[in-house]
């Protein structure tokens, strides 16, 4: 299937360039998001086949432009593919909708011949999570999940509505949700101090001392002493993590709390040179793209398409395509 043969050269290719290659899990980033309020539309809309990001289910099957990517999907492909240029034509697909991009629930197939022929929309059921989460057609799936974490922590801190100048980003997912940690553990202690019969502190109100109180003056210190530059390609927020997780190690061995200056002072001082970094940096890249690089090669040579007469086997469940019932098969 020459589909196939395009989608192993485009992983190819865009894992060299370090472009996402994957569909992006709708269940991954769905539950980061906490959010299950779903609001389904009746009727039928054109989406724009480059917004559909994702999949329930089936990302591994496809790449990021839905190309297929096993030699069992052929078959089915083409079925699909007869059925789109058939008078009978084929049914919506159904996804749901996150921001500005969709994730297919039915109708994978579809969607990937559609996009194969040059296809600019296809018909669907739209199904909206109501979040406001900024994800885009280009993000990888660390991306999009620190994009979700994000949305669900201004949800519950409102942060954003208090602080006009907020500046928290993450360059790796789990970043948030530990953040939210800190801000309960703050929310408690400020308990602690009220005086009896007060009522109790609301989250956003803790949210809001803590980054007044406890984020920016770790964040101060972080950019007196260049930890930025120090480390390359870590944002403060990063860096914050880091430093609140030695001050909380070494007020535990101690028993009080090293000042915030000295802990700075002393994970700058073990930064390693810009050689060595840059070194750590090519082996991580090289070490990523090697198992790809082996597989790509033991697979050239088996990726042609398959004989006219000859039915590859089925994905487990899956069982020959009728026009008529590729509504839930797709």
């Amino acid at each position: 299937m020459q589909a196939r043969v395009q989608a192993l050269r485009e992983d190819w290719r865009n894992r060299l360039t370090g472009k996402p290659v994957d569909l992006l899990p709708y269940d991954a980033v769905a539950a980061v998001l906490k959010s299950y309020q779903h609001r389904q539309l009746t009727e039928v809309r054109a989406i724009p086949l480059d917004k559909i990001v994702g999949s329930v289910g089936r990302y591994k099957d496809f790449n990021r432009r839905f190309l297929p990517r096993r030699r069992s999907l052929a078959y089915r492909w083409a079925r699909v593919e007869q059925a789109m240029d058939s008078s009978l034509g084929v049914p919506p697909i159904e996804v749901y909708q996150i921001g500005d991009v969709y994730f297919v629930l039915d109708g994978n197939h579809r969607v990937s011949v559609a996009r194969a022929n040059g296809f600019d929309t296809i018909d669907a059921y739209v199904t909206v999570v109501p979040v406001a989460a900024d994800i885009e057609a280009g993000d990888s799936l660390d991306e999009a999940i620190i994009k979700a974490e994000c949305a669900h922590f201004l949800a519950q801190t409102r942060l954003a509505e208090h602080c006009a100048d907020l500046d928290i980003r993450f360059t790796k997912p789990n970043g948030y949700p530990r953040l939210l940690e800190h801000i309960y553990t703050h929310r408690h202690f400020m308990g602690l101090d009220a005086p009896q019969g007060e009522a109790p502190v609301s989250f956003p109100a803790a949210a809001a001392n803590w980054y007044a109180n406890v984020y920016l003056p770790i964040v101060a210190a972080i950019r007196r002493y260049g930890l930025e530059q120090r480390f390359p390609g870590q944002t403060p927020a990063d860096l914050y993590v880091q430093v609140s997780a030695r001050i909380l190690e070494q007020s535990i061995q101690q028993g009080h709390r090293p000042e915030t200056d000295a802990v700075v002072q002393e994970l700058a001082a073990e930064a390693p040179s810009p050689l060595a970094a840059a070194m750590q940096n090519l082996a991580r890249r090289l070490a990523a793209h090697t198992p790809f690089i082996r597989k790509a090669y033991r697979s050239s040579d088996s990726a042609v398409a398959p004989a006219a007469d000859a039915r590859p086997a089925f994905d487990e469940g899956e069982g020959p395509v009728q026009v008529h019932d590729i509504e839930k098969t797709g």
